[in-house]
């Protein structure tokens, strides 16, 4: 896939990575708070010697740490993202803005974005165009090397 297409897709999918990110941090908030397995233990359980040099409450919390790692590490590479998308829209001029907002995180047509700027549907693609080609340069930095 060439980078036009990518970055097109990123700016269609922004809204949606926003959302991952709450949902993210929520779910990294709900299993900090559930340790649950994680207490003394009670009578009713059977305790027998072992060799073993783990329990159920240490193989429970290496496993919460485990998906909290995984989970966090999703989150950041996520907002790196967000923030490497947010920083090359500060380069692009007002109309340029407005139209990659318009077409890519609301979803209007060309000829919607056209009506609302006072402008040709057909420049608007135009202006579209030129703002994904600056942005491309800003969000792949290290893949373009």
């Amino acid at each position: 896939m060439n980078y036009y297409k990518k970055t097109e897709n990123l700016l269609n999918d922004y809204v949606k990575i926003k959302s991952e990110i709450d949902n993210l941090q929520i779910e990294i908030e709900d299993i900090e708070n559930s340790y649950k397995g994680v207490g003394a233990m009670s009578y009713e359980e059977k305790s027998t010697p072992t060799n073993a040099f783990n329990s159920n409450v240490e193989n429970e919390i290496i496993n919460k740490e485990k998906l909290l790692e995984k989970l966090n590490y999703k989150l950041n590479k996520k907002i790196r993202l967000i923030k490497k998308i947010d920083n090359a829209i500060n380069v692009l001029n007002d109309t340029e803005k407005k139209v990659i907002k318009m077409k890519c995180f609301e979803g209007l047509q060309y000829k919607q974005i056209g009506q609302v700027l006072n402008i040709d549907h057909n420049y608007a693609c135009e202006v579209k165009r030129k703002a994904i080609n600056k942005i491309i340069d800003l969000v792949f930095i290290k893949e373009k090397l």
